[in-house]
């Protein structure tokens, strides 16, 4: 599975209830942790809000609601940055209903030359947040994106909340995938233990304190084979050539169907998210 999010740009937000759910869950327990035994004042919460891989900025929006619900200040710099930049222009536009203007910067933030391009964008001053819902999964190496390109971006005491679709997303379409006997062009997407279990936490423990971290399922219904499939579409998660035959999908289609028949009809998304704090 590749990506085309560009296009997807006006139809994402409707689409992407899996990822507005996945994006809730982390920002509600960032905020938490973040403010955990403080009295929440102005100098507790981050002034620099990093969102990385922003898409529409939908993690963005709801960190910045629930800093706005709970009567606390917003960061002085929102910067948000995404390689599509009609998703840049997009995320501006929408958080900017709200809450004000904010900084887009066109990048591709997996990249080790992404470093030297950010970090002048960054203030001197004051505490960041580096906040990425649903975008690292799109590496294949992510603990070296973590290690060699985003801690660069953050000092000591700096945060991280990261949040990924994980391996144990879309079990019924591999099983559709397996019965109709056709090849998986899924993106591997990455097993929970790899990513922040012991061995990946003792990968990162040189530059990380590791504060939280979990797993939940974000899955929402769908009623039929169609809808399962038609939103990858809708959120720019395809290629823009099917790699099935016009048979093929129709064989899919009959056995994603008969795989919804038989459990949860559910567009099954699962998660990963962890909160690190820079050394």
């Amino acid at each position: 599975m590749t990506s085309s999010f560009a296009a997807a740009v006006t139809t994402y937000d409707a689409a992407a209830q899996p990822q507005r759910l996945a994006a809730m869950q982390l920002v509600a327990e960032a905020h938490r942790c973040i403010t955990a035994g403080e009295s929440c004042s102005a100098d507790v919460l981050p002034t620099c809000l990093l969102d990385l891989g922003c898409g529409t900025g939908l993690a963005t929006r709801l960190w910045l609601d629930q800093l706005q619900a709970s009567g606390q200040p917003v960061p002085d710099q929102v910067l948000l940055v995404d390689q599509a930049a009609a998703m840049v222009e997009r995320a501006r536009a929408v958080v900017a209903e709200r809450h004000g203007a904010v900084t887009g910067l066109v990048l591709d933030a997996f990249q080790p030359e992404a470093v030297a391009v950010l970090a002048p964008q960054l203030p001197l001053n004051g505490s960041r947040l580096l906040l990425s819902s649903y975008a690292l999964q799109w590496s294949p190496t992510p603990l070296t994106v973590l290690q060699q390109v985003w801690a660069p971006w953050l000092r000591a005491g700096d945060w991280l909340a990261l949040a990924v679709p994980d391996a144990g997303s879309f079990q019924v379409l591999r099983r559709a995938l397996a019965a109709a006997e056709l090849p998986s062009h899924l993106l591997k997407l990455p097993d929970q233990e790899a990513l922040s279990g012991p061995v990946a936490q003792r990968a990162l423990a040189s530059q990380f304190l590791w504060v939280a971290g979990g797993s939940f399922a974000n899955g929402v219904p769908v009623p039929s084979a169609l809808a399962y499939l038609r939103h990858f579409a809708l959120i720019g998660a395809r290629p823009q050539r099917s790699p099935y035959s016009r048979i093929q999908l129709v064989r899919l289609r009959r056995c994603l169907d008969q795989q919804l028949s038989v459990g949860t009809a559910e567009l099954d998304y699962h998660s990963t998210w962890m909160l690190l704090r820079r050394r």
